[in-house]
Parts: structure tokens; sequence; C-alpha cells
């Protein structure tokens, strides 16, 4: 039988064999158990009429639909990311053709929160080396930490990209043990790496830590995982660079290189630890020393968890090595945006659970030897019964309380986004600040054959090198050249900065522009020649 501290996860030791299957029930049961807890979080989002972060979900979706109507990205429209997104999303915008883009991006939603959802799961499975206290630690973490509210309820990179990083490390760490991998094995781990650059290049950070923690190990044969990684990006990165080659290594590497800061989202270094740990703009975390302090007691527990063992599996210093290049690379990056905190949380929380263990282990093995009278135990598992639904019941309250605080900062009222429908007529020619009022609204398609293809404006600063300083002429003209072939224009709130509003062009829009509708920060602009509808 196994002993008491086996049961509750804390041994790091290898189970017995009579113990094993038992064990792996309860394995299979939390990893489960945590991806359900997520993807019900994301079902609720549903529900619920605040949309959040709803401008790059917008772009995403925006992109992918116009690739599938036939319109390329890159060539015919900017993009600033690797074009992974844009083939992910690609069946369900394909749906959209047939359901209207508004349900469209509704599945496009689940589809995340079922990305979440095995995020979480598969987090829990990379720790379970260490017992299923550590699971339950890193894979309920990342399913409740209030970050991930904004990335389960939009269509965002961060989860994508993190899915095949995970599925990677998991494919060469899935029981914890360094055993020596077929080369088979390590090219379709490059496959999964190669596919989450395709999403985000910031999968680089954790594909750098792979490599330093394997290739001492496997050398010669390591050079099949950089081939998976190199032919899985090229293969699918290759219609588009040959399309337009030029403007592939632009908007994709050029654009991010040079990226410089946004004045209205650079945040301090104290500002960024606070949205590090995933609890910003929450009651949790309410200054800078909270966040420091809460990084330094981690910090504290890695440095005994790493000096205390005389030997580690690599997957912890995989986890290590992650969490250490993404964190600096986020801190010291030109611009820095709440949600970025996802592409750390798994790292970080990993981390967290393999040191927790690691420090209780000692006190809760000096603490078994305690011999405990039956009916004491007998009452601890009826307390326990009694006080799980209280628990259950604050968790709930938890989560939407932290919902709801985080929608205060970024939330967008569903209702007011499908006030346009009311107000363009179907197949118009519609330039907006935000794509995303376009797809809620069914507004996207049109019918005029010379309608400019703008999908991301800010993009198209970042593309033309001007980066949120003072537009100049030829910038604002470009954007007049769009307006003049539009028919309507829908815009957020007057003057918003993603346009590059000058004199001239206000002077020039005023004039040709007049006021359909305006409230609610949504405002409907009819060009004066457009056809009367």
């Amino acid at each position: 039988m196994t002993s008491n501290l086996e049961q509750n996860g804390l041994l790091v030791d290898p189970p017995s064999s009579v113990a094993r299957r038992t064990i792996l029930s309860q394995h299979t049961l939390i990893v489960v158990g945590v991806g359900l807890l997520s993807l019900g979080i994301s079902l609720w989002q549903l529900s619920v009429p605040e949309l959040q972060s709803l401008y790059n979900s917008g772009v995403y979706f925006g992109s992918s639909y116009k690739f599938v109507t036939g319109v390329m990205p890159y060539r015919e429209f900017v993009f600033v990311q690797p074009p992974g997104i844009v083939l992910l999303l690609s069946p369900v915008t394909l749906l959209s053709r047939l359901v209207g883009t508004h349900d469209g991006y509704i599945v496009a939603r689940i589809v995340s929160g079922v990305v979440c959802a095995a995020n979480a799961s598969m987090l829990a499975l990379l720790v379970r080396h260490r017992g299923r206290a550590a699971m339950i630690i890193a894979g309920v973490g990342l399913a409740l930490l209030p970050v991930s509210f904004l990335d389960t309820s939009s269509v965002m990179l961060e989860p994508y990209c993190i899915m095949f990083v995970l599925a990677g490390a998991l494919l060469v760490f899935h029981d914890g043990a360094d055993r020596s991998h077929s080369t088979r094995i390590l090219t379709l781990a490059g496959v999964l790496f190669g596919a989450a650059l395709l999403v985000k290049l910031w999968a680089l950070l954790p594909l750098l830590a792979f490599t330093l923690v394997l290739l001492p190990r496997y050398r010669a044969r390591f050079l099949a995982f950089i081939g998976g990684v190199v032919g899985t990006f090229a293969a699918f990165s290759l219609p588009f660079l040959v399309a337009s080659p030029r403007a592939f290594v632009s908007q994709v590497v050029g654009a991010q290189v040079s990226r410089g800061s946004n004045p209205t989202n650079d945040l301090s270094i104290t500002k960024r630890i606070i949205n590090l740990t995933g609890l910003a703009t929450t009651r949790v975390i309410t200054s800078g020393g909270d966040a420091i302090a809460l990084f330094t007691v981690l910090a504290a527990m890695v440095a005994f968890t790493f000096y205390r063992r005389k030997s580690h599996q690599s997957v912890d210093t995989f986890l290590l090595a992650s969490a250490l290049l993404s964190v600096a690379a986020l801190l010291l990056s030109h611009e820095f945006y709440s949600y970025y905190a996802y592409f750390s949380a798994p790292f970080l929380l990993g981390l967290l659970a393999v040191s927790v263990v690691e420090v209780v282990s000692p006190v809760a093995r000096r603490a078994m030897t305690i011999k405990v009278r039956e009916s004491v135990r007998a009452l601890v598992r009826v307390v326990a019964i009694a006080v799980a639904p209280l628990l259950l019941l604050g968790l709930i309250l938890w989560v939407t309380t932290q919902y709801t605080t985080f929608d205060w900062a970024y939330g967008t009222y569903a209702p007011w986004v499908e006030i346009e429908s009311k107000y363009v007529p179907v197949g118009s020619c519609v330039l907006y600040s935000d794509v995303a009022y376009g797809i809620l609204s069914n507004r996207l398609t049109t019918t005029d054959p010379h309608c400019p293809d703008v999908v991301d404006p800010d993009g198209i600063w970042l593309a033309t090198h001007v980066q949120w300083g003072k537009p100049t002429t030829k910038f604002a003209n470009q954007w007049r050249g769009y307006f003049e072939r539009s028919q309507y224009a829908v815009i957020l709130y007057p003057h918003v900065a993603r346009i590059p509003w000058n004199t001239s062009l206000s002077s020039w829009f005023e004039s040709h522009y007049h006021l359909v509708y305006g409230r609610h920060y949504l405002y409907v602009y009819k060009n004066n020649n457009a056809p009367k509808s």
C-alpha cells in the first residue's frame, strides 16, 4: 500500500509497482479535471456580454477571414506576425462564410478556450514527476490565473504558441525521466516548436531553453530537432514568402525588430513586474512591492530547490531556463501589454509547483511520522468533505470577481459593437479603426472590388516604421486614399490615435464624411459620395 504521504502527492520518488496503476488513474483525473475547470470558465465567459481585448482578436480572425476569401496577407494587407494563426483559424473562418463572421467569431472563442484548457492540462502533465500536488498547483494555477481570462475570452496568439511549446516539451519530458529518445521523437518535437514559431516569434525563447538543456546530451542527433523546427517554419511560410518576399520579411521580422515604444502602453519595470504575476488590475496584487515580494519568495524557493537536489530532471531545468528567458525578454521589450504575461505564466507556475513540493516534502515526511488516532483522521475527512463545497463556491466567486475587475480595465460591451449593422448596409465598403466591429456586426464582407483591405491599423504604423511618432504627410495621404475608396468609416472615437490624423487629413475627412451614429465610443461615418442606402 502507498503511504499517506504518497497519497497526498508530496513524494518525489518513483511509486512502487503496486501503486503505479492507481497513481496513473489519479494523474488522469487531475489532468482531465484541470482542463474541464479551464474550459468551464471559458464557456461561462460566453454568457457575459462584455468582450475583452477585442482589437487583437479582430486582427487575427479578420486576417484569416481575408485569407480564406482569397486576399493574401503581407502582399495585399499588412500583417506583422508569422502566418501560423491565419492558417490555424482558417477552418473556423471558412465556416464563417456560411454562418457569418459574428457566429464564426464565437466558434473561434470556443476554440481558444479549448486551447487554453489543453495548456492547463499539459502543464499539469509536465510536472507530474513531482507528484499530484505539483500537478494541481501548476494546472489549476494556469486555469485560474486572471490574465488567462483575457486569452480564454478572446482570440490571442499566446495560447496557441504555448500549446505547441508545451506539446513539444511533453513529447520529450513526458514522464520527467531523462531518457534517450529516438531521432523521430526529436524531429517531431522540432515540428511542434516550429509550429509555435509560426504563431509567434517569441517561441524562440523556450526553443533556446530547450536547446540549452538537451544539446549536450544529443549533440549531433539534435540536428534532427533543429531540422524539424526550420523545416516546419519554412514549409508553411514559403507560399507567403514567394507571393511577396520583401513584404513578408519586412512585416514579420523588420517591423518587430525595429519596433519602438508605444507612449500609451510603455509600462515601467515595476508595472511590468506587477503584470508578470498574472494578477494585474485585481485586488490580489495592488502595488509593486507586493509583486516584488511575490517574485522574491518564488526565487528563494527555486534557489532552495535547485541547491538542495544533487541532480535535476531536464524538465525542471527547461522550466527554469524558459522562465528566466521569457521574463527577462518581457521586462526589456520596447512594448508591454498585460496579456503578454500569459506567455511566461506556464513556466513560472511550473517552477512554483516544483519548488513548493520540494520545500514542503521534508516537513511533510516528518509530520507523517507522528501517530494520529483513526478517529482524528475520520474527523479530518468529514470536515474536508463539508468544507469542499464552500471552497468551490468561494473559488467561483473569486473567478467571477477577478473577471469583473479585468473587464473594467479591458472590456467592451458587446451590444454596442453590433449597433453598426443598423446603419451600414450589407456588402458596403467599410474602413475600420478596429476590424473586430465589422466581424461582430457581419459587415466584414464587401461587394466592392476596390475596397481597401485594412485589417490592422496599428500594424500599418509598425510596418511603415513611423511607430507612434508624428505622422508623415505620405503616411496621412495613404490613409486618405483608404477613406476615398470607402463608403463608410467605423471609428471607436473621433480622431482615434491609430489613424494618422494630421491637419490636412482631418480637414479633408470632415468635408467628405458626415456622422451617421455616434455613441458609446462607436462612431459611424458615411462618405458623402457614397450611394444612398
